[in-house]
């Protein structure tokens, strides 16, 4: 079993998340609103209108969990599913004038988090802390992907190894 001592990285990492996200729904909380769904917020104002699969990609989270977010950001009036121009079955996500208010309401709140949180490092110091992190994150994707390719080929049994490993290359 490794001990909290045993691996200060991963420790401190989870530490760091934790606090990261007590201090973020302390902030939200009087806007009645989850990191999550301001995520979601955030990333079709950045991006703009985007299909469910595209906003689950992006948010990095099954298209289960999206959908109901989806429902409560509707159900809220923040988004409106609009058809797709281009594709009839499919629809596009878009922020109502509601969410737009909220989003340019809460625009000091990321500058502010970000400043309470990195106030104590220099510019060399958070560049060096984001690139790493970025390392972190696309070593453990890389290895998450191989994990479930794997895990996949066996589940299915296939014999068509060399287009599910053509697959897995693609996807890492």
């Amino acid at each position: 079993m490794i001990m909290k001592q045993d691996d200060l990285l991963g420790t401190l990492i989870h530490d760091v998340a934790h606090l990261l996200r007590l201090d973020i729904d302390r902030r939200l909380v009087e806007h009645n609103l989850t990191r999550v769904k301001w995520l979601a917020l955030g990333i079709l104002q950045k991006r703009g209108a985007l299909t469910q699969s595209e906003l689950s990609e992006r948010m990095e989270l099954g298209a289960p969990s999206v959908g109901r977010l989806v429902d409560r950001l509707e159900e809220r009036g923040f988004v409106m599913r609009e058809q797709d121009p281009d594709d009839r079955r499919s629809y596009r996500l878009v922020l109502t004038d509601t969410a737009m208010a909220l989003l340019k309401e809460l625009e000091g709140t990321s500058t502010s988090l970000r400043e309470d949180t990195l106030h104590s490092l220099n510019d060399t110091e958070v560049s060096s802390l984001n690139s790493g992190l970025l390392k972190l994150k696309k070593n453990l994707r890389s290895r998450v992907t191989v994990i479930i390719a794997v895990t996949s080929l066996t589940a299915f049994k296939t014999t068509n190894y060399s287009e599910a490993f053509s697959t897995m290359a693609s996807a890492i």
